[in-house]
């Protein structure tokens, strides 16, 4: 399986888009109840880039997209957790400013109880006004520690425009340290060597890695294909990947359910289906972390 060789054309896309109008809001295939991380990192997608991510004692979700529409795509399964559902949060990841990353009314209806955002550099004043306790911004290669948990911003390829015309906003990935495990979001982005480096200089537990939005082929410039996040998996050496970006906006020329089809045909022939952990709208997973993996030497 691979994407089309068809350049890009916005007529398409918004054609695309439009049509997805008419197609119903699907069901999220789990319970959508985020298991605990008893000593782990519990994960649970709620669709897109948004993902819920426990540790102990700290619970961070990113890139949060609760709305219905994005001025035109329509999101074709409901959110994998309610809103009302969602436990408290310490922690709200921003890694970009699109607006399938970046949903200003999710700031404001997000449940907080002292939340701090965490959020690429000079994306605070679009957050800004929504309740948080404090907005940090970070730049690539600068840290900061909530609740026990070590945030820093690292590179990635992909750019932070908000709308058409050229800003200053930034765009980011971030490495999450716990004693309890690593966890690293690189939001959006392409394949690039730096991955690599990364994989050298920290032991990554879990990945979550986009697999969607790669068709047109120019799109792979600011995106991956699930053949080039199987490469960043490798390349990392991450216990476990994740996939995300997928199944939840029209945003590309793809099929919608095509990346994570693609995804688990690719894992399987290479060997890779025990670190590919395909989860869908609604389901958690808990990865020994850490602690637990202590826990199971020490047995």
């Amino acid at each position: 399986m691979a994407a089309d060789d068809e350049t890009y054309r916005p007529s398409k896309i918004l054609g695309l888009m439009a049509r997805s109008l008419l197609l119903p809001t699907a069901a999220p295939r789990g319970p959508g109840v985020a298991v605990e991380p008893g000593g782990g990192i519990s994960v649970t997608y709620v669709g897109h880039a948004t993902v819920l991510v426990r540790l102990d004692g700290v619970t961070l979700l990113t890139d949060p997209v609760y709305s219905s529409r994005l001025v035109l795509p329509k999101r074709l399964v409901a959110p994998g957790v309610a809103l009302d559902a969602l436990p408290p949060l310490d922690v709200v990841l921003v890694s970009h400013g699109h607006m399938d990353h970046l949903d200003v009314p999710t700031h404001h209806r997000l449940p907080k109880h002292g939340t701090v955002a965490v959020v690429a550099k000079n994306l605070g004043s679009l957050v800004a006004g929504a309740g948080y306790a404090e907005v940090i911004e970070l730049a690539w290669g600068e840290s900061t520690t909530v609740k026990g948990v070590r945030i820093t911003a690292l590179p990635v390829k992909h750019w932070g425009t908000r709308y058409i015309w050229p800003d200053e906003r930034g765009y980011t990935g971030f490495l999450v340290e716990h004693r309890d495990g690593t966890v690293f979001f690189p939001g959006d982005t392409a394949y690039f060597p730096g991955f690599r480096e990364y994989g050298r200089r920290w032991a990554i537990d879990v990945a979550l890695l986009p697999i969607g939005a790669y068709s047109p082929p120019s799109f792979r410039r600011v995106h991956m294909n699930p053949e080039d996040a199987l490469r960043v998996l490798v390349d990392l050496d991450a216990r476990h990947m994740v996939p995300i970006h997928w199944g939840t906006f029209v945003v590309s020329y793809e099929p919608i359910d095509e990346p994570i089809a693609w995804l688990a045909e690719l894992a399987s022939e290479r060997g890779l289906t025990d670190r590919v952990a395909v989860l869908h709208h609604g389901e958690s997973r808990r990865f020994p972390g850490t602690s637990l993996r202590a826990a199971d030497a020490r047995a």
